[in-house]
């Protein structure tokens, strides 16, 4: 229960999805927002009558694809199409959920969403909520205040439908016993292992088996079709460099811009509240609070009294401490007597708003205060450049354009402007350093225009300050490898399948001569190799591959003084035999307590996910979707 009337939720159902988006949009991408351009066009689907649109289609698909980007993935390697399917899909699957949080009358209260928006650590500097970070990390991903309150006050809601789902699976004391068994079962295992590389050493290839693999495979062995590429950038910062620049330019500069670096007023707050609700009614709070009232007026330190009796739980835990205030965060009544206070340690009269009655005390007061020249002065030099060829930026880019269009390479373009020629030889689809790495550079490059025309491409900006132009001087097209340039690579690749097929038929030997009563000792000196022991091998031992680890518990419990032999596939087309020769599961009794109950809340989360899983799933059967292969 707090006074922020910008309130968000900050820990349900997919709010940490939210907060992970901003976050890496944040950090690689800066402040644009990302819905700027956007104009609302047609549907791109339609879930039980309610529309998903087009401009909602694109936010989610740029948010989406910044948090991949954020991840490591370059815009080459993002599958487009895949992508904006995942995207719809999500989306109306959200949609669908939602409508039922309509028909059951779900949502969050004010006082929820004002603690998880103070609690997020992302809007908070130094540990308290900072309203310039809050609207600087939602800007940044394409947000403002309202339209991600309203996101995350659905995402409650949805947190609500799922915990009542997931709530209502659970496992029987019988289900437990034997699954918490289970997952403590040992086995005793031995094994042994084909190594393919070493059985390569032995083996020969029909040539006549080349000539065949390589006829038969011959979309393995075309080259890459790739391109030379020349390219000329313009760069604001060159335009910077040959400014003029003198003191008194930049003190005027700096004089005619003081509100930039003029630091705004500081005020640091706390409060204590005491609500009224069911349980306190309006006379009994505001009793209340003029008791406290009489508490501070004899000495009793605030955050003391706030630590007690305040019933903000956002804040009272910090002595009522609300970080530094800003206007347009708080409701009205509360703003208007915080910024009264006019001295550090003042404290207002009760206050009443919404949620209950108030006292708050201006904790600390910084005054605005101007940077002074000389602290400032490398980043005004820095503005006035930047301000002084803004123009002349922007009227070379529309030059260098113009040039583009009109000249058939980029000697004229070179000469005039002063610009180099930069080349690059060899450049695939793949290539992604230097301006190949700018999705729009390697679009321009690889079109008909460029590759099949050889036109110069258009100005193509690369961020605030670069843009290039780029053209094609080369090609050479995907051609078939000529045979005896990829014999040797043949050779390998059949005596590795050769190998792998000899591993795997020698173990299928070594099973059945297991089976048929053989003595292990002997099978494995037959075949030159030895047994490895696992005694009390567990399912998630690490010492041994995984695909062997699996094999052994999926070989049914072997009878007494008998064995149960399996085959594991394990990689580089290497081939183990294994054998379980005991089986032991813990008696109940052996169970501590406290691994059962986490146990068997792993087991119902997992069941409860499922159970919701199947709920959304229903949804999508059951409702009048149209779109969804958009």
């Amino acid at each position: 229960m707090s006074i922020m009337s910008m309130r968000e939720r900050g820990q349900g159902f997919g709010t940490k999805v939210i907060i992970g988006l901003i976050i890496i949009a944040f950090a690689f991408f800066g402040l644009g927002s990302i819905t700027t351009f956007l104009t609302p066009v047609a549907r791109v689907a339609s879930v039980n009558g309610d529309d998903v649109t087009a401009s909602e289609m694109e936010v989610a698909v740029e948010r989406n694809r910044r948090m991949l980007m954020g991840q490591g993935m370059t815009p080459e390697s993002l599958d487009e199409d895949e992508l904006r399917a995942n995207v719809l899909q999500s989306l109306i699957t959200r949609k669908l959920l939602s409508q039922v949080v309509d028909e059951l009358s779900l949502t969050a209260s004010d006082a929820s969403l004002d603690q998880s928006l103070v609690q997020t650590e992302v809007f908070q500097v130094n540990g308290s909520f900072d309203a310039n970070q809050y609207r600087l990390v939602l800007a940044s991903a394409g947000y403002d205040p309202v339209t991600y309150r309203e996101e995350l006050r659905l995402d409650e809601a949805l947190g609500q439908l799922s915990e009542a789902i997931q709530g209502s699976s659970f496992m029987t004391d019988a289900e437990l016993l034997r699954t918490t068994s289970l997952s403590r079962q040992t086995r005793d295992v031995t094994y042994i292992t084909f190594n393919a590389r070493d059985l390569e050493t032995d083996l020969e290839v029909d040539p006549l088996s080349v000539q065949d693999y390589y006829d038969d495979n011959l979309d393995q062995f075309f080259t890459e079709e790739t391109i030379d590429v020349a390219y000329v950038q313009l760069a604001k910062s060159d335009l910077m460099d040959a400014v003029d620049v003198t003191p008194e330019a930049l003190q005027t500069f700096y004089a005619d811009r003081i509100d930039l670096y003029t630091q705004d007023e500081q005020r640091r707050i706390a409060h204590i509240l005491i609500a009224v609700s069911e349980d306190q009614d309006r006379d009994a709070a505001m009793a209340q609070i003029i008791e406290i009232q009489s508490e501070l007026a004899a000495g009793k330190p605030f955050s003391e009294l706030a630590k007690t009796f305040s019933e903000d739980p956002g804040s009272a835990a910090a002595g009522g401490d609300l970080g530094i205030a800003e206007r347009g965060i708080f409701v009205a009544p509360f703003e208007a007597a915080a910024f009264e206070l006019a001295a550090a340690g003042e404290i207002s009269p009760p206050i009443e708003t919404e949620f209950g009655f108030h006292l708050i005390q201006l904790s600390e007061l910084v005054p605005a205060a101007v940077t002074a020249f000389d602290v400032v002065a490398e980043s005004v030099e820095q503005a006035y450049r930047e301000e002084a060829v803004k123009e002349d930026y922007i009227a070379s880019m529309s030059e260098l354009d113009e040039m583009a269009f009109e000249d058939s390479d980029l000697e004229g373009i070179s000469d005039q402007l002063g610009l180099e020629i930069v080349e690059l030889r060899g450049q695939n689809r793949a290539s992604n350093t230097g301006i190949l790495s700018n999705a729009a550079v390697k679009d321009a490059l690889f079109s008909p225009d460029l590759m099949i025309d050889g036109n110069n491409s258009a100005v193509i900006e690369l961020n605030d300050g670069a843009a290039v132009v780029v053209r094609v001087t080369g090609y050479a097209e995907s051609i078939l490898k000529p045979f005896e340039a990829v014999t040797a690579e043949i050779e390998t690749t059949l005596k590795q399948i050769k190998a792998t097929g000899l591993a795997q038929s020698l173990a299928l030997e070594v099973v059945a001569r297991l089976q048929a009563g053989e003595i292990t000792r002997a099978v494995a000196e037959a075949y030159g190799v030895e047994w490895s022991v696992k005694t009390g091998m567990t399912r998630y031992q690490s010492d041994v591959p995984q695909a062997l680890r699996a094999q052994a518990f999926a070989l049914p419990k072997p009878s007494s003084n008998a064995k149960s032999v399996g085959i594991a596939q394990l990689d580089d087309g290497d081939v183990a035999v294994v054998s379980v020769t005991r089986v032991r599961n813990p008696e109940d009794s052996s169970i501590p307590g406290m691994e059962n109950q986490a146990i068997s809340q792993l087991l119902e989360n997992q069941l409860g996910g499922l159970e919701f899983q199947r709920f959304q799933s229903s949804l999508q059967k059951l409702g009048d979707i149209q779109g969804q292969n958009f």
